[in-house]
């Protein structure tokens, strides 16, 4: 099996609801064809995620390759594994992709909400931007990448949000798979962080998000902040915004574009990404009682989603020596 179909987002998961099927069949089209006409910067954090990185460098790639140019940015800091070297030798075999990598000795972020981790994150951030801003900034579009996402994001999702005008940013439908009771697939919303829904900007809680629900097909959701591990941002948008600390670093951002007037931010429910699997402490033991009821109802069995975290370091072709490899491709 070749990386790309390790990596290839399974749209079938996430049907449109059939009242909406053909309206968003058309915008896939529409916004496909926008893109090809348009230029954008990938960019994106990372640090120590070697054995997802493959994966993060290819859909890039591929995303990259559905515009008329693209460039990628990259800033690293303080992995303690392959990640530096990975991406330098990516970098050395595909021109369009810059890395700037850091040794700051900075504590690895904790997945809790808090000032000092804020503060990290939009000092990261403002490195790429400025960087952006220095080199890329003839480019139409910027797409910021969460670069650890173990399912990654839908391409026609993408071309969706491409198809419609009149917006600065649009955020993710962020999800993750979960086993609530029995259910093996629930699918949450889960960028609970950066979501706001009132232009005071107030913190919502995990659970709250967690039980939002938005279907595929459905029209942008006007919302003052949220990113769901991938954004879109119009270029001009994108240079005004101001990383700052004291919140999460895109709630911020999403707070200095309103007051410069870049104020149509949106959730776009098709542009779905998929961060993996939450995995449950009882989990294992689910799991079985579920294959014992199978075996003696001989009922078919469901696969858990995302049941495994895959290192793709050691899927059988190595990403940089795959036949065929975009990265071999001259810029």
């Amino acid at each position: 099996m070749r990386l790309l179909d390790y990596v290839h987002f399974n749209e079938q998961y996430f049907p449109a609801v059939s009242s909406c099927a053909h309206d968003y069949a058309r915008k896939i089209a529409a916004g496909y064809d926008r893109m090809r006409c348009s230029t954008v910067v990938i960019a994106g954090l990372a640090r120590s995620i070697a054995s997802i990185l493959p994966a993060t460098m290819l859909r890039m790639e591929l995303l990259g390759k559905t515009f008329a140019n693209y460039h990628i940015l990259i800033y690293e800091n303080d992995s303690n594994d392959e990640t530096p070297a990975m991406l330098r030798e990516w970098a050395a075999t595909n021109p369009r992709v810059e890395i700037v990598s850091e040794k700051l000795g900075a504590p690895a972020s904790l997945p809790i909400r808090c000032s000092s981790r804020g503060e990290r994150m939009a000092h990261y951030r403002g490195l790429c931007q400025r960087r952006i801003r220095e080199k890329y900034s003839s480019a139409d579009f910027v797409i910021l990448i969460d670069t650890d996402l173990e399912g990654g994001w839908s391409p026609d999702g993408i071309a969706s949000t491409f198809a419609q005008e009149n917006w600065d940013f649009v955020g993710s439908n962020g999800v993750i798979f979960k086993r609530l009771g029995w259910q093996a697939n629930t699918v949450v919303h889960f960028d609970a962080w950066a979501f706001r829904n009132d232009l005071e900007f107030k913190p919502l809680s995990t659970k709250f998000v967690n039980k939002l629900s938005f279907e595929r097909g459905q029209p942008f959701v006007p919302l003052p902040s949220c990113f769901g591990g991938l954004g879109i941002y119009r270029m001009e948008a994108y240079l005004a915004g101001e990383y700052r600390g004291g919140d999460i670093e895109h709630v911020s951002f999403h707070r200095t574009m309103r007051e410069k007037g870049f104020d149509r931010t949106f959730l776009n429910p098709s542009q779905l990404v998929v961060y993996g699997r939450k995995h449950r402490r009882l989990d294992v033991w689910v799991k079985r009682a579920q294959r014992l009821f199978q075996l003696l109802f001989f009922r078919r069995r469901i696969p858990w989603r995302f049941e495994k975290t895959i290192d793709y370091r050691e899927t059988p072709v190595r990403f940089l020596n795959m036949h065929g490899n975009p990265t071999r491709q001259a810029a």
